[in-house]
């Protein structure tokens, strides 16, 4: 993405008043005081901002997600404000990334007050790709076909309606507005009690007693542990077959996966091949 000139100047502003803050307060305080003491001194060099502005991700109207960055400076820069004591992690860029697509805007900073100089890095908003969703073809195994080709329709929906570039708390948050539009029965990281263990929050949406979704993100594929995870919560929720879904970086893929017989895992090399596939 070509960044216009003057968002350059405006990023080098923010963090010449950022390095101000830093000198002023010092390195390691509370996280807050940098965020109250950077938003006074935009407001005094006249630059208009949003002071953590608390906003939901509306879909089908309902709450999917709701995010809430440091700053805003709408349509030109988020900067995304940390006390850390290591380096940037993924995370962080994760994090940011996701503002900058929500928000629509090119340009985003992580400014970092914890170490004995301020630490500033300047992060683009990536073009988002036009991925595709996959076509694919419900096995034989799947004994509820309408409600497989319903959860297909809501996956390719999300997809077209937002894109890919979300983590997957989002995804699932889309996912479960989709099924509350329609008032249908799901529960959301159900859980199940493990004898002798305790009780497991299980990370998919359950609907009803008849299927399972499993939702990742931001990776380049579905991963053989995905499958694996997704077969242990069809045994311990004592459902017939479920999907796996990855909004990845550049594509979706998309696998029915069926449960496992007699509560052992089926092999890798006997499960049916992927029907979904990544254009």
């Amino acid at each position: 993405m070509n960044v216009p000139k003057q968002r350059d100047t405006l990023s080098h502003l923010v963090i010449g008043r950022a390095m101000e803050v830093h000198r002023d307060l010092g390195p390691g305080i509370n996280e807050e005081f940098y965020h109250r003491s950077l938003s006074e001194k935009l407001s005094a060099a006249g630059v208009d901002h949003e002071f953590k502005p608390r906003t939901p991700l509306l879909y089908r109207g309902h709450v999917a997600d709701v995010f809430e960055p440091d700053l805003v400076i709408p349509g030109r820069l988020i900067p995304e404000l940390k006390t850390l004591r290591g380096p940037f992690g993924p995370s962080h860029f994760t994090q940011l990334l996701v503002y900058l697509k929500f928000w629509r805007i090119p340009v985003g900073l992580l400014i970092d007050f914890a170490k004995e100089s301020l630490v500033a890095k300047r992060i683009a908003a990536p073009a988002e790709p036009e991925a595709r969703f996959p076509e694919c073809e419900i096995p034989p195994f799947v004994s509820d076909k309408g409600l497989a080709n319903l959860l297909l329709k809501y996956l390719e929906d999300i997809l077209a309606d937002h894109g890919l570039g979300y983590r997957e708390t989002t995804y699932r948050g889309l996912l479960c507005a989709c099924i509350k539009a329609d008032e249908m029965d799901f529960l959301p990281d159900p859980g199940t009690i493990i004898p002798k263990v305790g009780t497991a929050k299980l990370r998919c949406i359950q609907i009803g007693s008849r299927a399972v979704v499993l939702i990742s993100a931001l990776g380049h594929g579905l991963l053989p542990a995905d499958r694996a995870i997704l077969q242990t919560y069809l045994r311990w929720l004592n459902l017939p077959w479920g999907i796996a879904v990855h909004y990845g970086k550049e594509a979706v893929d998309v696998r029915f996966v069926k449960a496992p017989g007699s509560g052992k895992f089926i092999p890798t090399d006997s499960e049916p091949p992927p029907i979904g596939f990544s254009h």
